[in-house]
C-alpha cells in the first residue's frame, strides 16, 4: 500500500513538471509566413493612408517567389503590391507599371525593403540601393487611392481573381517577415493573423508550431468520425494543458441520432486525455506518462477508436476504455480542429480543457493520411505550419 501510495505521490508531483516548461526565444515583431495562404491583415482608418504613405519592411526567405505586401484602390483598378519574382524585389503600382532591383534576395538574409509613392514617381530602396524611379501619369496618381486593409503575404481570396488579371503573385513569400512601419511608424499588431506563426532564430526543424492563444488549424471542414478512427503524431509541448484535437457537431439528424457526438483529445496539467460520445454518453481514457511531457524531447501518442473502444498510447504507457455497447459509431460532421479550438465556437461539447496547444506537432497521419500543415487552408493565429524550433 506505501508503495501504491509513493508511486501516486510521484505521478502527481505537478509544480515541477510545470516548471520545466519553457517556450522557446522568438524574434521581436517578427512573423513566419509558412504556408501560400500565410498573411496579416491590417485595418486603418481611411485618414491613415492620406497622404501618400511610405511603407518599409524586412524580409528573409530562400522562396525565390511570392507576395510581400498587396493594398487594393479605392476605385478597384489599380493596386499597390510588392512581390518575389525569380528572387528579385519588384514594386508593382497602377495597372500595370512596376519597377525592381537586379539582384536576387532569396538567399535566406535579412533585407530591408523600403517603397513609396512621391507625386508622379514610386519609388524602391533595397538594403540601400534604390532602383530606378517609376513614373506615373496624373491619372494614375489620382486612381492610387488605397483602400484599407492592407495585407502582409498573401491576399485574400476574393481577390485572387484581380490579382490573376494583373499576373501578381497570389501566394504569400516563404519566410519571414518584421517591423512592418507606415509613415515611420511600426505596426505592431495585425487585424487578423491568418496562419503566420512566430520566427525563430537557430536550428529548426519540421513541423507545426502552436503558439497558444487560441491559435488552431482545421484539418478538414466535414469531418466523419464513424465506428473506427487512428490518430498518430508526435508532440514536444511547452505547456502541460491544452487541446490536442477536437471534432464534434451537436446537430440532430433527421432519424433521430443523439445530440453531443464528438471525439476530444486534450492535456490536463500533464495528463493526456481522449473523450468520446457515440451519441449513448461521454466516455474517456486517460494516460499519465512516465516521464514529463515538457522534456523538451518529442512523445509518440496515438488515438485508437474502434467502435465503443478507445485505446490511448503515450510513449510506452497505454490505457483503454470501453463505452456503452449501444451505440458504436461517432456521428460528427463538423471541423476537425488541431492544437486549440475557436474561441467562441458555435457549439462544442463541454470540455474540461479550452486553452490552446502550445508546442510543435510533426508527423501526425489521420486515418493513415499524412498530415501537412503547411497545405492546409484554415489556420487561426500565429501558426508556423512549416517549422519548430530545434529543441
Amino acid at each position: 500500500m506505501d508503495a501504491v501510495q509513493t508511486v501516486q505521490t510521484t505521478a502527481n508531483a505537478l509544480p515541477p513538471l510545470v516548471s520545466e516548461c519553457t517556450e522557446p526565444a522568438s524574434l521581436q515583431h517578427a512573423y513566419r509566413m509558412g504556408a501560400a495562404v500565410s498573411s496579416l491583415r491590417f485595418s486603418l482608418p481611411p485618414q491613415a493612408l492620406l497622404p501618400k504613405p511610405h511603407f518599409s519592411l524586412e524580409v528573409r526567405t530562400r522562396s525565390p517567389d511570392g507576395l510581400l505586401f498587396f493594398a487594393a484602390t479605392r476605385r478597384g483598378n489599380s493596386h499597390m503590391a510588392v512581390y518575389m519574382s525569380k528572387g528579385r524585389i519588384r514594386f508593382s503600382v497602377g495597372k500595370n507599371k512596376e519597377i525592381f532591383n537586379r539582384e536576387k534576395y532569396n538567399d535566406g538574409k535579412w533585407h530591408s525593403v523600403m517603397f513609396s509613392l512621391e507625386k508622379k514617381k514610386f519609388r524602391l530602396i533595397v538594403d540601400g540601393i534604390r532602383a530606378q524611379d517609376g513614373q506615373l501619369t496624373s491619372n494614375e496618381v489620382a486612381s492610387l487611392e488605397l483602400l484599407s486593409p492592407l495585407y502582409l503575404g498573401s491576399a485574400p481570396e476574393s481577390l485572387h481573381q484581380y490579382l490573376k488579371q494583373k499576373s501578381l503573385r497570389k501566394h504569400s513569400v516563404l519566410g519571414c517577415l518584421r517591423n512592418f512601419q507606415m509613415n515611420g511608424r511600426a505596426m505592431l499588431q495585425p487585424t487578423t493573423n491568418h496562419g503566420a506563426g512566430p520566427c525563430f532564430d537557430g536550428p529548426l526543424q519540421s513541423g507545426a508550431y502552436f503558439p497558444g492563444s487560441n491559435a488552431h488549424v482545421v484539418y478538414e471542414d466535414d469531418f466523419v468520425v464513424g465506428e473506427d478512427f487512428e490518430l498518430l503524431f508526435d508532440i514536444r509541448p511547452r505547456n502541460l494543458t491544452g487541446v490536442l484535437l477536437h471534432v464534434g457537431n451537436f446537430s440532430r439528424a433527421k432519424h433521430g441520432a443523439s445530440e453531443g457526438h464528438h471525439l476530444s483529445l486534450y492535456m490536463l496539467k500533464g495528463e493526456v486525455i481522449a473523450q468520446v460520445n457515440n451519441g449513448a454518453g461521454e466516455f474517456s481514457v486517460s494516460v499519465m506518462p512516465k516521464t514529463a511531457l515538457c522534456d523538451g524531447t518529442f512523445h509518440k501518442i496515438s488515438v485508437i477508436k474502434q467502435q465503443n473502444v478507445v485505446q490511448l498510447h503515450v510513449d510506452t504507457v497505454d490505457n483503454h476504455k470501453i463505452g456503452p455497447p449501444s451505440s458504436v459509431t461517432t456521428l460528427t460532421r463538423g471541423p476537425l480542429y488541431v492544437g486549440g479550438i475557436p474561441e467562441s465556437p458555435r457549439k462544442q461539447p463541454s470540455l474540461p480543457v479550452s486553452s490552446s496547444f502550445v508546442g510543435c506537432i510533426q508527423d501526425m497521419t489521420i486515418n493513415g493520411k499524412p498530415v501537412y500543415f503547411e497545405r492546409l487552408s484554415k489556420a487561426s493565429g500565429a501558426v508556423n505550419l512549416r517549422e519548430c524550433p530545434a529543441g
